[in-house]
């Protein structure tokens, strides 16, 4: 049962308003959504007692290539640093074993640094992170080369990378799992340019020291160590996450953890109507009825429960979902993916199940890929699906973007900062993230936790009794008032709520 502890406290609360619009239907072939349901039907739900699921292609533990030595500590990393000459880079790839994508990506990142003539070593998300709190290295080449690391913004995510000319990161850290020409281009280019990227806003955060008045503070066990990605589930007073490539939902009401169908990335609807996926093999992003969802984990039936709905054309990873409009028979859904193929979303109209049927899906519209020009990474849609904060690539920094006709995009907001994947609060005017910078690489005056920046007055607000919140986790909202984040541990986690927000 689920360990807690509360604090009371008072606090402001906030409301909530949601954005609606219409969007044009347009035609979608009959034929790819038959051959999804299709493999729907065959690779969902088993009739038998729950096993461990079958991980998607993309998060498989694939070959590494010959001669890689996956965990260089920081000093291995710097002597390969010093013995280049002034025309070679080497590329240091900053990954963990508890985010399969990492892992994943090394064989892509490893064909990238071959095609470009660099080097290629690869450190542990965690050396740095202890790094980061202690400044203990082997030696003193390896503490400067982890504080150039921190600088560039690496342990805003994992996977990360640099590119190093031997005086130093060229550019901000390079985010995220993608494919080998992907890298290839970015470490290309800043190979090319030789010179640092800076910031360019006008008026960046400004994080503070103090943290939010005295709140009521729960912690809720969680299995294992979860992934990075969880989410609340609207409506439902649960959390849906992944942990050893099985899907939980944790009932925040008893602290019980139930198994769900799926593998990783299960993400509900902003109305908790539906959950969404990356489906195995290539049956593309696969979308669940929350009711089943909910029926099958309370009864420990969730093997049986199966998608009623996939699209083979949206088959990339972290969905993020928006709801464009709604009315008492059906809702317009615009759902965000992104990493390996870059930013993509679609448009779904989705009527409501009746006595006799399921809920239909119609696509409205071929894929968009938006913002096209700009290198963007570790993008999440706000739940009105008009915006997306994501990090700018050439600048470092996380950034606000409308979306407009035609996938292009128009800048609102320059954080002026890095920060890890933000949260949406229903409004739209507020979000919740953490950052990489940490006080040894800035001297001080900045804590770690998790914040709210409010839009309307600008201002920043670090949570109560954040400070041992995850490096590799991204927080969440629950409901209007409250924010989840995880508090890591070795072999077991917890994910701590902290209400009401400012």
């Amino acid at each position: 049962m689920a360990a807690r502890r509360a604090l009371l406290a008072t606090a402001d609360t906030t409301t909530m308003e949601r954005m609606t619009s219409s969007s044009t239907r347009l035609w979608w072939a009959a034929s790819a959504g038959l051959a999804a349901m299709v493999l729907v039907t065959v690779l969902f739900g088993t009739g038998r007692d729950p096993e461990p699921a079958q991980a998607a292609p993309a998060y498989d533990l694939v070959a590494l290539p010959d001669g890689i030595d996956t965990l260089s500590s920081l000093g291995e990393a710097a002597s390969r640093i010093e013995a280049c000459t002034s025309e070679c880079a080497e590329i240091v790839y900053v990954w963990s074993p508890r985010m399969p994508l990492s892992r994943s990506a090394i064989p892509n990142v490893d064909s990238a640094a071959r095609a470009v003539g660099a080097g290629l070593t690869l450190v542990g998300f965690e050396e740095l992170e202890r790094f980061a709190e202690t400044g203990k290295a082997e030696n003193p080449a390896g503490a400067a080369l982890g504080d150039a690391l921190l600088g560039a913004g690496v342990l805003a995510h994992a996977p990360s990378l640099i590119v190093h000319d031997g005086s130093g990161p060229v550019g901000s850290a390079i985010l995220g799992y993608k494919s080998a020409e992907a890298y290839e281009a970015m470490i290309g280019e800043r190979m090319r340019s030789g010179e640092p990227q800076e910031a360019d806003a006008d008026a960046p955060l400004t994080l503070p020291d103090d943290v939010s008045d005295l709140r009521v503070v729960t912690d809720f066990d969680a299995v294992g160590v979860p992934g990075a990605y969880f989410r609340w589930v609207p409506g439902r007073r649960a959390v849906a996450y992944e942990s050893a490539r099985r899907i939980y939902l944790l009932d925040l009401d008893d602290g019980r953890n139930l198994t769900a169908p799926g593998t990783i990335d299960f993400i509900p609807t902003p109305d908790g109507r539906y959950f969404v996926t990356p489906g195995p093999r290539s049956v593309g992003l696969a979308f669940f009825d929350a009711d089943d969802v909910f029926d099958g984990a309370r009864s420990g039936r969730s093997a049986d429960v199966r998608a009623f709905y996939a699209d083979p054309q949206m088959r990339d990873q972290y969905p993020s979902v928006g709801i464009l409009a709604e009315d008492a028979t059906s809702v317009r859904y615009r759902i965000l993916t992104s990493w390996f193929e870059g930013l993509l979303y679609r448009d779904y109209e989705v009527v409501y199940a009746s006595d006799d049927g399921p809920a239909t899906v119609e696509p409205l519209g071929p894929p968009v890929v938006p913002c096209q020009g700009v290198e963007l990474s570790t993008p999440i849609m706000s739940q009105d699906g008009r915006e997306v904060a994501a990090r700018d690539e050439r600048t470092g920094t996380t950034k606000i973007y409308r979306f407009l006709p035609e996938g292009r995009c128009e800048e609102v907001l320059d954080l002026g900062m890095p920060t890890r994947k933000v949260a949406w609060h229903s409004s739209g005017r507020k979000l919740a993230f953490s950052t990489p910078r940490v006080r040894r690489f800035f001297g001080g005056g900045e804590e770690p936790g998790i914040f709210v920046y409010d839009r309307d007055d600008g201002q920043v607000t670090r949570l109560a009794d954040s400070e041992e919140a995850s490096q590799l986790a991204f927080p969440d909202f629950v409901g209007d008032d409250a924010v989840v984040f995880m508090i890591p541990g070795r072999e077991e986690s917890a994910f701590r709520v902290v209400s009401p927000i400012p």
